[in-house]
């Protein structure tokens, strides 16, 4: 598998085990679903959840702490997209878990899950005691995640390029070139005759 569509498989994973996934910016999204502005730094905002008792300061794709994104980040950069995807590959890489080549299976999530309280241990639990996702859900959001095509890349990239607002929901299409064929004239009977004596004298007056 390429690489980078096995880092992006795991990126789905853990968007999908933190909740960042069904947000429209899940760069853009803290604890609870708040949304910030990702191209600033860690806001460092605790923000508490709406239907349980838990506060947190995590922010981003795969809520990060401030402590550990300014660890990881060696200080506390600006969480943009690309930030967040190098901040996560380190994360895991520290844990034993490179997402470029590692397949999904119980060890690798159990590798992760004191990263990730929402990862399974082996035994199936949160290394924190919080609300877990099963090892059966996460490797069937592993085995059908569908890397962007290489039009969804370009057309992501020149969003990028245009002013805040002006790229969302532009539907770019590649450019079509129509093949030309070549049609050759129908000619009349008089004509082709013509063409013949011409062709005839030519063959002639090239052998004097």
């Amino acid at each position: 598998m390429n690489p980078e569509d096995n880092a992006a498989r795991w990126r789905a994973v853990v968007l999908h085990a933190e909740g960042t996934g069904k947000y429209k910016n899940p760069y853009g999204t803290a604890f609870s679903g708040a949304q910030f502005d990702n191209s600033k730094p860690h806001p460092l905002t605790v923000y508490g959840s709406k239907t349980s008792k838990y506060r947190s300061a995590a922010h981003g794709f795969a809520q990060f702490m401030p402590e550990t994104w300014a660890r990881i980040m060696g200080g506390n950069v600006p969480m943009t997209e690309k930030n967040q995807n190098i901040a996560f590959s380190r994360l895991a890489a520290a844990r034993g878990v490179d997402i470029k080549t590692a397949p999904l299976t119980r060890e690798n999530l159990a590798k992760l899950s004191p990263e990730w309280a929402s990862l399974p241990t082996l035994a199936g639990k949160s290394y924190y005691g919080q609300p877990v996702k099963s090892y059966k859900e996460l490797l069937s959001v592993f085995n059908n995640f569908k890397p962007r095509s290489f039009v969804e890349r370009a057309n992501a990239a020149l969003n990028k390029k245009l002013p805040p607002g002006e790229g969302e929901n532009l539907d770019w299409k590649p450019l079509k070139i129509p093949q030309i064929r070549k049609t050759e004239e129908k000619l009349n009977p008089l004509q082709i005759l013509g063409n013949a004596v011409n062709h005839s004298l030519q063959i002639l007056g090239n052998k004097r």
